[in-house]
């Protein structure tokens, strides 16, 4: 048997077409989660861990606007711990500023190959793309056994042998249907798992790796205790403030008395005394009051 009747066979050339078909439709998907994942990464890798503070509106918009990546991150900016000095990072930055956002959930929980690759293309047919070559094999095989034995002819004795150099012919095309299968299958697995590692898993480590090293990550249970700890010396502040309250409030009354209130007395005093010694020498020194009735 020739090999190029073997090549040229239908049933082993649809086991090829489909083992082609499985791959371009492979490398299509991982080539569209490489490109978008290697922008991502890119982004990630322009920005420095000291900045992160004021330019987390730029990062918010571009994860957001990512559909690789936008589900995974509105999940992510609720680990996320904004304190007040944000605002000023955001205003005032400074190269020796420390970052002020914290993460309380490590980034792989939300930014892994679930999220980042395997809800990006449908992977559940990828991975019943080897079933299916397999499958192919013991469906052709027995098909072309069963064509075999119908062209069987042992009416005559003069097409006895004709007709078994025929069965077996056809039986020979059927094993290596599954042999091509069992060996598209085998080469399928191999290629895919390569080309999932270097277009896929290489960049989705990179962007954990990314997210790590621009979020300092911090405990929820840790962020309770110095919220616990602020909040007991607000409240010590608070009651020194309230104590001192009182005190405070009447030395700034006597002291408002003492430089506003004062003044103005001794300046209408002052006044009253000229009026009455100008009016006593007007009327020769004589009783005010009784001038006056």
């Amino acid at each position: 048997m020739s090999l190029l009747k073997i090549v040229t066979e239908p049933a082993i050339l649809i086991i090829t077409a489909c083992f082609l078909i499985f791959i371009m439709t492979v490398l299509r998907n991982y080539s569209k989660v490489k490109n978008n994942l290697s922008s991502v990464y890119t982004f990630l890798k322009s920005l420095n861990k000291k900045e992160i503070s004021y330019r987390f509106n730029e990062l918010d918009n571009f994860m957001a606007n990512n559909t690789f990546t936008s589900t995974a991150w509105e999940d992510f900016k609720k680990a996320l711990i904004f304190p007040e000095k944000l605002f000023i990072a955001s205003k005032t930055p400074s190269s020796d500023f420390k970052p002020e956002v914290y993460l309380t959930i490590d980034a792989a929980y939300f930014f892994n190959e679930e999220t980042l690759v395997y809800s990006q293309i449908n992977h559940k047919y990828i991975q019943t793309m080897p079933t299916l070559l397999t499958g192919l094999g013991p469906f052709f095989t027995f098909l072309k056994m069963a064509i075999a034995f119908t062209q069987v002819n042992f009416s005559a004795e003069a097409n006895v042998g004709e007709s078994l150099n025929g069965l077996i012919s056809n039986i020979q095309i059927a094993a290596l249907c599954s042999v091509f299968a069992v060996g598209f299958s085998l080469l399928f697995m191999l290629i895919e798992k390569i080309m999932y590692n270097r277009m896929c898993k290489k960049y989705y480590l990179k962007i954990q790796k990314e997210l790590i090293r621009l979020f300092d990550v911090v405990t929820s249970e840790k962020f309770l205790i110095d919220l616990v700890k602020e909040s007991k010396l607000q409240g010590i502040n608070n009651e020194k403030l309230l104590k001192s309250l009182p005190e405070n409030f009447a030395k700034a009354i006597e002291k408002s008395i003492g430089e506003s209130t004062l003044p103005y007395l001794e300046n209408i005093l002052y006044s009253l005394n000229k009026l009455n010694e100008s009016l006593s020498k007007r009327n020769n020194g004589g009783d005010l009051v009784d001038k006056l009735f």
